[in-house]
């Protein structure tokens, strides 16, 4: 598990540090959806809902297991709605659900990629780096996600 530290920035802004490399919050979003809400609109529009808000590799992520199906495919619904958040953006600006990709690192942990217009948007923004933390149970997912900026020119060794 990684550790977490706040520290000052030079110019009393904060950084959160995954110990490795510090990055400079820019934003920061938390989204929780019920599951079963996630199931009905797969079950009622099947391939076109898929299609439309998940990538072919969410897709293949969550459908790799048919008992969790449906909170893999909540969890990163969540995810994208956090990442919105922390753009303060939402789908007005010209953000199409699949410009936000959910994956993974190769140890496993969530990862966001980002596309099209949502790219666009967090270059202007200076963000450069995600945090990404998903979780669900039976009923319920949720997803944490924090953009910031890893080129931090100066930090204070406080």
């Amino acid at each position: 598990m990684r550790q977490t530290m706040e520290r000052p920035f030079a110019g009393g802004e904060f950084v959160m540090s995954d110990m490795t490399q510090p990055m400079q919050v820019i934003g920061v979003g938390i989204d929780l959806i019920e599951v079963p809400r996630i199931a009905r609109m797969i079950d009622e529009h099947g391939a076109r809902f898929l299609d439309r808000v998940f990538t072919p590799a969410e897709q293949t992520y969550a459908n790799a297991s048919p008992v969790q199906r449906a909170q893999r495919f909540a969890a990163r619904f969540a995810a994208k709605e956090a990442a919105l958040k922390a753009l303060r953006m939402g789908l007005r600006e010209g953000i199409s659900w699949t410009d936000i990709e959910c994956i993974h690192r190769s140890d496993g942990s969530p990862m966001l990629a980002l596309h099209g217009r949502a790219a666009e948007i967090a270059q202007s923004q200076g963000i450069n780096a995600w945090l990404v933390s998903l979780t669900h149970i039976q009923d319920m997912a949720a997803a944490t996600v924090t953009a910031g900026r890893k080129d931090l020119k100066k930090v204070d060794s406080q």
